[in-house]
């Protein structure tokens, strides 16, 4: 597999349609042509992994301000059938390469705190930190993937800096004073079968983090349990 830049307009269209054939709006698109070329022209990161000649995933980011200024990762997208090997965690690394080389401290993005394998590889493999937690964050998601479901939203941090990042290992004790956040398996295939029990999901996840976070509380890691640690 290689990461591969996508620099020219007909390189960008490659990876918007990476970005729409996860994410299906109908009539729609994730980004438009002419919006992704402007951001690619003007600094943006877009890189697309590829096996022999198919672009199975790509990933997009830009620079932002808010907290100073950083690298925010907007879209990391895998196609269904070459998941779980190991390529989006190969994207994220080839976009901390670049931030680093092009002197950023810091890359942030958010994920829906109730997809599992998205936890275990931000927290775990990627060792990035959660910094806040936004309810319906992008509000109504017009994508076949979050249709009728709340867009809450963690943020992750993950600093640049050192040889390389390091990783974390899963927690599978811990501590007695710690709050332990238990989320699906698979929110993914309860959402498409009974959206209800998503919403069920959703909120009690919700309230749990708030009423931790007012407390002062920091995610220190996920457990072998599918559960995020927080602790005081």
């Amino acid at each position: 597999m290689n990461i591969i830049n996508l620099l020219s307009f007909s390189e960008q269209q490659i990876g918007r349609k990476i970005f729409d054939d996860v994410w299906k709006i109908k009539n729609g698109t994730e980004i438009t042509p002419n919006l992704l070329q402007a951001m690619a022209y003007s600094g943006s990161y877009l890189s697309g992994a590829f096996i022999g000649s198919k672009c199975v995933g790509a990933a997009f980011a830009f620079p932002a301000t808010t907290g100073g200024l950083h690298l925010h990762s907007h879209m990391t997208a895998v196609l269904d059938e070459y998941r779980n090997q190991g390529i989006g965690y190969e994207l994220k690394m080839d976009q901390w390469n670049w931030a680093k080389k092009n002197n950023y401290r810091e890359i942030t993005w958010t994920f829906d705190p109730l997809v599992a394998r998205n936890a275990k590889l931000n927290l775990v493999k990627l060792g990035v930190d959660i910094s806040s937690y936004h309810p319906n964050f992008y509000g109504d998601m017009p994508d076949m993937l979050n249709a009728g479901d709340e867009s809450d939203r963690v943020m992750a941090s993950w600093k640049v800096g050192g040889e390389q990042p390091v990783a974390k290992s899963v927690i599978t004790n811990p501590d007695k004073s710690d709050t332990l956040i238990k989320i699906p398996e698979d929110i993914v295939a309860i959402r498409s079968k009974n959206i209800s029990e998503n919403l069920k999901w959703r909120h009690k996840v919700r309230d749990e983090f708030m009423q931790v976070i007012e407390k002062g509380g920091k995610v220190v890691g996920f457990s072998a349990n599918n559960e995020y640690v927080v602790r005081i």
